[in-house]
């Protein structure tokens, strides 16, 4: 696609479904984006999925892009409020974790404790191996190995962005497999996945 296509024109493009243009505005902003989410969150891996997310949240509001007047604005916009979002909910998620571990004495004590994440990392277990082989592959090292996308791209002879798409992928049905089973709470799914990551 030329480079003289113009944002507005990519925009109106994607909103009638045309994901050569959305490739296109992908390879524009990514590595625009991605530092930018990265000086307000701070962290690499967290930053990455964030990027993903946002592009995710474009495509699948795409159909408001046509009425849209300054595409770069309109892409750093959603970056900003997509950011501090998952920041107020993390927040919010560690103040319900806090209160939990303050009134887990009189609810729980170790040894059911120890049970309940052994059964929920039984449960990740079989998510895992039904995971799509290229992406098992990734969640392992990702999760288990501790290597971050570029140390897995080189493992594993692809990408970076494609360790970080298979990455997303996995998680996303890791986490929707624990809420089939158990009928979790977001939150509480995404703090099963932490607890027991290692």
């Amino acid at each position: 696609m030329s480079e003289l296509t113009t944002d507005i024109e990519l925009f109106h493009r994607i909103a009638r479904g045309d994901e050569m243009a959305f490739q296109e505005l992908f390879r524009r902003y990514d590595r625009r984006i991605y530092p930018f989410v990265l000086r307000i969150i701070r962290i690499e891996a967290q930053a990455q999925e964030l990027t993903q997310e946002i592009f995710i949240k474009l495509w699948q509001h795409r159909e408001r892009l046509a009425a849209v007047e300054n595409p770069e604005a309109y892409i750093f916009t959603i970056a900003v409020n997509h950011t501090l979002d998952q920041i107020k909910r993390r927040l919010n998620e560690n103040r319900m974790l806090q209160r939990l571990a303050a009134v887990r004495p009189l609810i729980h004590n170790d040894t059911e404790e120890e049970l309940f994440l052994r059964d929920r990392a039984a449960i990740v277990q079989q998510a895992v191996d039904q995971l799509p082989p290229q992406q098992k592959a990734v969640y392992i090292l990702s999760r288990q190995e501790g290597l971050d996308y570029d140390q897995i791209g080189q493992q594993l002879n692809i990408s970076p962005n494609t360790v970080r798409n298979h990455l997303v992928k996995a998680l996303q049905f890791i986490k929707s497999y624990i809420k089939d089973q158990d009928l979790l709470p977001t939150f509480l799914v995404s703090c099963i996945l932490l607890l027991i990551k290692k």
